[in-house]
């Protein structure tokens, strides 16, 4: 029997300060995320960042956290994507977080429990491209902590599937309503990530290369839509040094309206799982900033999340992957 465990990034337990404070310094602690001796990372992520962020972050979650549900918006559509899997397959499935709960550990015993005869067990990290801070830190984290156990199954990882046709045609999809409606700039963004990984990727080749793979990605549902690529723009977001992935998300969305790009059309196609950073850096403050600086229409594309399309879709990559 085939169990399939989808693992995301991860997010805090609450949006009180101290679940905040807490992810923060849990996530910033890893060495692939944020590069320092490791004497002095674990201190700067835990001691110093965590608690000046901590209360900032907290009220953005407040913003963007619904009330009608005790998880955070990324837990919550990341379960209910688990869900729709497992009725449509059959297959048990559970989900786990990189930083914070439910871990690893408690995913892999929870398949176990739903199926004695698990023979093995389909490892999903839900992001399209690689990056070191996102794809190999999950891969890093279930190898060291799986090859440790006497698991009686075995294990299958997913690569990333900027390229896969699956893929490509869920966001298509999810783009296809706000397209029709005509707009003057649709805008890529995805996360930005230091120079130095950029780099380190780069290097290794396609596989392992970010900005290639978000070309990739961008062309290929230009392609699928039939959509003019000189109306595209791709952009980076949450960069917290100078030298990180650019152009800006929100000096872009300053510069657009006073450029004569009136509407807008976002979309974040490396986060398959609505977030803070798509429902808050997004939603609210790019929107914003459109907006103030002379923008008339903007349009947020919500992520895939659990849509039947990408529902449909990820159970395809799933397969033909493995």
């Amino acid at each position: 029997m085939r169990g399939i465990l989808i693992i995301n990034t991860g997010s805090p337990k609450t949006k009180n300060r101290e679940d905040v404070k807490f992810f923060i310094g849990a996530m910033l602690s890893d060495p692939l995320v944020m590069t320092a001796p490791d004497w002095l990372r674990t201190t700067l992520a835990t001691k110093i960042i965590a608690p000046l962020r901590a209360s900032n972050s907290a009220s953005h979650y407040s913003l963007i956290w619904d009330d009608k549900h005790t998880e955070s918006p990324l837990l919550y559509n990341t379960q209910q994507l688990a869900q729709k899997i497992e009725k449509a397959t059959s297959m048990p499935v559970e989900i786990a977080m990189r930083y914070g709960s439910p871990s690893i550990p408690e995913a892999l015993s929870k398949l176990k429990a739903k199926c004695a005869t698990l023979h093995e067990v389909v490892v999903v990290p839900l992001f399209p491209q690689y990056a070191q801070s996102s794809y190999k830190t999950v891969v890093e984290a279930i190898g060291n902590h799986f090859y440790k156990k006497p698991y009686s199954f075995r294990l299958k990882i997913v690569e990333p599937y900027y390229d896969d046709p699956n893929y490509i045609h869920a966001l298509a999809e999810s783009l296809r309503p706000h397209i029709a409606k005509g707009y003057d700039r649709l805008v890529f963004s995805f996360h930005s990530l230091p120079l130095t990984h950029v780099e380190i990727g780069w290097e290794k080749g396609k596989d392992f290369d970010y900005v290639y793979q978000i070309k990739e990605t961008v062309r290929l549902v230009s392609k699928e839509l039939d959509i003019d690529p000189k109306k595209n723009r791709i952009v980076y977001s949450s960069a917290i040094g100078r030298k990180w992935l650019k152009p800006d998300l929100n000096e872009t969305m300053k510069q657009l309206p006073i450029d004569g790009s009136k509407r807008v059309i976002t979309i974040t196609p490396g986060f398959p799982a609505d977030n803070l950073e798509t429902l808050y850096d997004i939603g609210i403050v790019a929107r914003d900033n459109f907006m103030k600086a002379g923008g008339e229409e903007f349009t947020f594309v919500p992520c895939l999340n659990f849509e039947q399309y990408w529902v449909e879709g990820l159970i395809k990559i799933i397969t033909n992957k493995v």
